[in-house]
């Protein structure tokens, strides 16, 4: 299956699916805390995919990545909340179960919203 440039969840728990994420990103990843997070496929090769999240890259088996619609947004990417006309920047990208749709985490002035944001809610700034 070619998963190369789709959106998708890799929910998976540390100590049970450690086999599953490549052992050279294993540490980083789950300190990600994977779950939930909406991840971009950028590369496949013999079972093992590769996802981004941000800058973070990560070689994981393909087996359990479940594809999503892709997000309006990424991290790193400026938006203005619109409510607020402030302007931030996507910190986390995460999936809605409920509402099955991302919903976005954003920083102002160097802190953390503890809002969640959906497409709606936001605006891209240039």
């Amino acid at each position: 299956m070619d998963y190369i440039d789709t959106w998708g969840l890799y929910q998976c728990f540390q100590g049970t699916d450690d086999e599953m994420v490549a052992s050279d990103c294993r540490e980083e990843f789950f300190a990600l805390q994977p779950n939930g997070k909406v991840f971009q496929c950028i590369s496949s090769h013999e079972g093992m995919i590769t996802l981004k999240y941000g800058e973070k890259v990560f070689q994981v088996n393909a087996k359990l990545y479940k594809r999503v619609k892709g997000p309006h947004y990424k991290v790193g990417d400026k938006v203005e909340i619109i409510e607020k006309s402030l302007i931030g920047q996507i910190v986390d990208v995460n999936w809605h179960f409920k509402d099955d749709a991302p919903f976005y985490l954003v920083e102002v002035d160097r802190k953390k919203s503890g809002k969640r944001y959906r497409d709606c809610d936001l605006k891209e700034v240039e």
